[in-house]
């Protein structure tokens, strides 16, 4: 049974001679997503029902979830991860990647798809998230936490898969951490302090 480190996806030797593309699996992978966003956006213009809403956007999510999750991170980039419990009950996280040398296989339009859209959809869940909040929306609101939870899940196992395991995702996480910190104390130093206010001369009486 496969440890949580990083194993590489043994692909035949068919799919590493033959180039292959996935325009399938691209449509679905863009498709879900998009059909949860505009239903979130357009669903009282169609309905008055919550309930009806908030199904109907949790079907396209959990699609979207799954597709992306098992089939088009494997097909268009090379990637999977994936979670097993072992006989000690113990969970495990497993950040799979193609090997090296089957990379090319990978079409490169696909994968700028496939992760424009993977980091993109998040960014307006999280914008749709202040405007649900700013309106005091409690029951959208909770449907984009459900969205963001989906949608952030999938976006933060690719980043491992891509950063090849929990030391590089981590360090590559310190080292962004610690540049943010090195520019604001910079930025700090580097500052220029304000002109002090001009002095009022004393009056003196000249007479």
């Amino acid at each position: 049974m496969p440890g949580p480190d990083d194993v590489a996806l043994h692909f035949s030797d068919e799919d590493s001679r033959i180039p292959t593309k996935h325009p399938l699996a691209v449509c679905f992978h863009i498709t879900f997503r998009a059909l949860a966003l505009l239903t979130y956006l357009m669903c009282g213009w169609f309905s008055s029902s919550f309930i009806s809403c908030f199904v109907t956007i949790l079907i396209f999510l959990s699609l979207d979830f799954w597709t992306v999750k098992n089939v088009t991170g494997r097909l268009l980039v090379g990637l999977r991860w994936w979670n097993y419990v072992d006989d000690d009950g113990k969970s495990h996280w497993v950040f799979e990647s193609r090997k090296d040398e089957d990379i090319q296989i990978t079409d490169t339009a696909e994968a700028q798809v496939f992760w424009l859209a993977l980091v993109l959809t998040p960014v307006i869940w999280f914008l749709l998230l202040f405007v649900s909040f700013f309106r005091l929306n409690v029951k959208w609101f909770v449907v984009v936490i459900v969205a963001l939870i989906l949608n952030g899940a999938n976006l933060y196992g690719y980043l491992r898969c891509k950063m090849k395991g929990t030391d590089k995702f981590s360090s590559a996480i310190s080292s962004m951490m610690g540049k943010q910190v090195i520019s604001s104390m910079f930025s700090s130093l580097w500052k220029k302090p304000e002109p002090a206010p001009p002095q009022s001369r004393p009056f003196t009486n000249t007479v």
